[in-house]
C-alpha cells in the first residue's frame, strides 16, 4: 500500500515520561497499523458504487480490471438507467483519450431503486447462475443487500438524498468513500442522516486529480491521468479537536483522552471494512491511489477547493472553458481578490493550528501559483459548474465558495466577495431555468412558460394579485 507522511506523530506511549511532548515532525503512515491480523472476519468483499457519472464509472471500471476483482454492485437510482444498462450489454466502457483504446468490462451486479424506496438486487448471471452470489450475512431481512463498502461519487448537492436512501443498509461496520468536489457534505450528513455516532459508518475521502468525462451511457473518456489521495475522515463526535484554551498538558491526560484528542492512524483505521476498501482501491494502477493521514488529506482538499472556488464559478458566469481565465489582466485582479479571502479563512481554521508551514502553503501568492498551474493543465476542459449552469442544473457552489463563507463566519471573517459570487451563480442558474420570463413586465411575481409543439412559448401569469388588479 502506498505511504505518505503525517504531520502528527501521535501521543507518547502510556509509560512515557512527563517530559515527552507531542511534535509535529513528519511521520510515515505506518502500514503495520493497518496490516495487523485481526480475529474479526471481513463480512464481504463486495464494493458498491453509487453515482455513475464520470468518476463513479471510472472507479467501477478500474475495480473490475484488478486481478481477482471484488464483486462490484452498481447502484442505479432510476429505472431508466437500468434499461440503458441492459441495452448497453451490461458493459462499462473506458476510452483512453491518448491511445484511443476502448476497454470494456462486464460482470456487474445491480441494485435498482424502486418507487417505494426498495433497492431491488439483480445478480450478474451470464451462465444462468450468479457469478458472485451474495453471502448469507449480506442479505438483510428486507431482502436488500447490506452495504459493507461503498464508493459514493454523487454530486455534492445530492449527497444527503443519496445517503438517506441507503441509511437502513449501513451501520458502524460500513465504510463510505466520498469522491466529490467541495467540502461540508459530511457535516450535513451527520446533522441530517447519520445522526447517531454509535451507528454511523466510517467516512473515507478521496481527492481526485484525474481528468475524465462521460461520452455516453456507461462510457467514460479518460482524458488525463492523475491520482486519488485517500484518507479517513476524523469524526469530531468520536475524536474532537483538542481544546485550544483549556487543554491540560499531555502527560495529565488519561489514555482514553489521548486517543480521543490525538488519534493515531491505527485508531482512525480501526474499521476492518475501511482497511479492506483502502487496500482494494490502492491496488488499481489506473486510479493511482495513495493513502494519506487525515491532516495531510485535509490540506490537499483545501488546495483543490481554493482552485475550484475560482475556476468553477468564473467559467460558469462567463460561459468559457478553463483556459479563457488565463492571460486576462482583469480576471487576474478578480483571482487575487478572491484568493485573499480564501487564504485568510484557510489559515484561520482550527483544524490546522500548530501545523508547520500552513501560512506559506496557503498564502494567497502560493494559491495563485497553484491556480494558474491547474488552469493551464485543464485549459481545454469545461468545468462541471459551467456545464451545470448551461443546463440549469443545481451547482455545487454551496460546497465550494459556500464552504469558505461558512468557515469564515465561524472565525469572524466576512467573505463578501465569495458570498457575492455564490449569489451570482445561483442567479445565473435561476435565469437559465426561467429564461422565458425575461421579457415579462416589471412587477410580475410568478410566470410559467408553456412551449407548444411548434416551438411557440406562451407565458401564463400566476401573479398575486393578478396583473391589472387594483389594491
Amino acid at each position: 500500500m502506498s505511504e505518505s507522511r503525517s504531520w502528527w506523530s501521535g501521543p507518547p506511549p502510556v509509560d512515557a515520561s512527563p517530559s515527552n511532548t507531542p511534535t509535529f515532525e513528519s511521520q510515515p503512515l505506518h502500514s503495520d497499523a493497518l496490516d495487523e491480523i485481526e480475529e474479526e472476519k471481513l463480512l464481504t468483499r463486495r464494493v458498491h458504487v453509487i453515482g455513475l457519472g464520470s468518476i463513479g464509472t471510472l472507479v467501477a471500471h478500474s475495480l473490475k480490471c484488478l486481478p481477482n476483482p471484488p464483486p462490484v454492485t452498481l447502484m442505479l437510482h432510476r429505472p431508466d438507467m437500468y434499461e440503458q444498462f441492459k441495452k448497453s450489454g451490461r458493459i462499462i466502457r473506458l476510452i483512453n483519450k491518448q491511445s484511443d483504446v476502448n476497454d470494456e468490462q462486464t460482470g456487474y451486479d445491480l441494485d435498482v431503486l424502486q418507487a417505494d424506496g426498495y433497492w431491488d438486487y439483480e445478480a450478474d448471471a451470464p451462465l444462468g447462475f450468479p457469478a458472485n452470489p451474495r453471502q448469507l450475512d449480506e442479505s438483510l431481512p428486507t431482502g436488500e443487500t447490506f452495504i459493507s463498502t461503498l464508493v459514493a461519487a454523487v454530486k455534492s448537492t445530492a449527497t444527503v438524498t443519496a445517503m438517506r436512501s441507503i441509511k437502513h443498509r449501513v451501520d458502524s461496520r460500513s465504510t463510505i468513500c466520498f469522491m466529490q468536489n467541495g467540502l461540508g457534505q459530511i457535516d450535513e450528513l451527520n446533522r441530517e442522516v447519520f445522526t447517531d455516532p454509535e451507528t454511523r459508518p466510517t467516512y473515507m475521502l478521496g481527492v481526485i486529480s484525474h481528468g475524465c468525462h462521460m461520452r455516453g451511457h456507461f462510457t467514460v473518456m479518460h482524458a488525463g491521468f492523475g491520482t486519488v489521495a485517500l484518507g479517513i475522515h476524523r469524526d469530531p463526535d468520536r475524536y474532537p479537536l483538542p481544546r485550544q484554551s483549556s487543554m491540560p498538558d499531555l502527560d495529565q491526560l488519561s489514555l482514553e483522552e489521548k486517543r480521543m484528542y490525538f488519534p493515531t492512524d491505527k485508531d482512525l483505521f480501526s474499521n476492518l471494512s475501511s482497511r479492506y476498501l483502502l487496500r482494494t482501491l490502492t491496488r488499481s494502477p489506473v486510479l493511482a491511489c495513495a493513502a494519506f493521514p487525515y491532516l495531510d488529506l485535509l490540506q490537499l482538499q483545501l488546495e483543490k477547493l481554493s482552485a475550484n472556488a475560482i475556476i468553477n464559478p468564473l467559467t460558469a458566469l462567463l460561459n468559457v472553458p478553463n483556459g479563457a481565465l488565463l492571460h486576462n489582466g482583469n480576471l487576474s485582479v478578480v483571482h487575487r481578490l478572491l484568493l485573499a479571502e480564501i487564504s485568510l479563512v484557510i489559515r484561520s481554521l482550527p483544524e490546522l493550528k500548530g501545523i508547520p508551514n500552513v501560512r506559506n502553503r496557503f498564502s494567497a501568492t502560493r494559491l495563485e501559483h497553484l491556480l494558474l498551474g491547474i488552469t493551464a493543465r485543464t485549459a481545454q476542459n469545461s468545468s462541471s459548474m459551467r456545464e451545470d449552469a448551461r443546463y440549469a442544473q443545481p451547482t455545487e457552489i454551496d460546497y465550494i465558495n459556500g464552504y469558505i463563507v461558512r468557515r469564515g463566519e465561524e472565525q469572524g471573517i466576512k467573505c463578501a466577495l465569495n458570498y457575492m459570487l455564490m449569489q451570482l451563480i445561483k442567479a445565473k442558474t435561476l435565469t437559465q431555468l426561467n429564461a422565458a420570463t425575461l421579457a415579462v413586465p416589471y412587477g410580475t411575481v410568478r410566470v410559467e412558460a408553456r412551449e407548444s409543439s411548434a416551438g411557440v412559448v406562451t407565458l401564463d401569469d400566476h401573479s398575486i394579485p393578478a396583473r391589472g388588479d387594483v389594491q
